[in-house]
């Protein structure tokens, strides 16, 4: 099942397109949007986008049920309330659309929600509404740990009808001083190593996902500012989103712009989502 955190602004709206045309591809065919009453929205007003909403909703022949909750009520524990926990469970939210010297995603409900990891999460940024939801290539940075594209598997099962060009990035970090002066040999090693799991990350996405129709290819970067590096290629592979997994350590970061995942949403020329899968 999936859920949308609504807000009724219009980047809800944006991420909304993302909500249902996950909701399309489920057997059920059904979306639950949750919204808390906000006393800076209109009674009108949310009116009138949950009427929209529910029309994006009948074109894509999606279900849709709506659960709202008064104003003042904790939108946490709103959510916590109407979204089982569990794998089947897949919650759409959104970040902020701007900063304001607060950040993208730190400190939101997002980001708790993401910590949580009662449920899959998916928080978006939507930087091209044009797209509805629906990008064409897609660049998915993965850490080199076991396991590292586990919690992105769900989200990428449900992108992947719409993508024609898949990316998976692996960015080997280094130290500033060491990137400074790392030869040639050395850095070629740190290539070869990280294509070697970045060959596994690709065997498994094709397994799982099976992978007929897009093209799928992998790139390793040896650099000493990882964030700087998913933008650059964000950039040089025309990507429409970038899938990024949300670590504990950097969500608990608090020095805003010095978040990587804060940079990344604060600089990628396309729509950004974070995900976090279970534990």
């Amino acid at each position: 099942m999936i859920y949308l955190a609504y807000d009724a602004t219009i980047h809800g709206d944006w991420v909304s397109h993302y909500a249902i045309r996950f909701a399309a591809r489920q057997p059920e065919r059904a979306l639950c949007a949750i919204h808390v009453r906000s006393w800076h929205v209109a009674q009108d007003v949310l009116d009138e986008r949950l009427h929209l909403l529910e029309d994006r909703c009948r074109m894509a022949l999606v279900g849709l049920q709506t659960e709202l909750y008064p104003a003042g009520a904790n939108v946490l524990d709103a959510l916590r309330a109407a979204v089982p926990p569990g794998p089947a469970s897949h919650l759409v939210c959104g970040t902020r659309l701007s900063p304001r010297g607060r950040g993208f995603i730190t400190g939101t409900v997002a980001e708790q929600l993401l910590q949580e990891r009662r449920q899959p999460v998916l928080a978006v940024r939507v930087v091209q509404p044009g797209l509805l939801g629906a990008p064409r290539a897609l660049l998915v940075p993965v850490a080199g740990v076991s396991g590292g594209l586990d919690s992105a598997l769900p989200w990428l099962e449900l992108l992947m009808p719409e993508v024609q060009a898949l990316r998976f990035l692996y960015v080997e970090e280094v130290g500033r001083r060491r990137f400074r002066h790392l030869g040639h040999d050395e850095a070629q090693a740190l290539r070869r190593a990280g294509a070697d799991y970045l060959h596994r990350v690709e065997r498994e996405a094709r397994q799982a996902l099976a992978l007929t129709e897009a093209h799928v290819d992998t790139h390793v970067v040896v650099s000493d500012d990882v964030p700087k590096e998913i933008v650059i290629q964000a950039n040089r592979f025309k990507s429409q989103l970038v899938c990024l997994g949300a670590s504990a350590r950097g969500l608990r970061q608090r020095f805003l712009y010095g978040d990587p995942i804060e940079q990344v949403l604060a600089n990628a020329p396309c729509d950004v989502a974070v995900y976090q899968g279970l534990p």
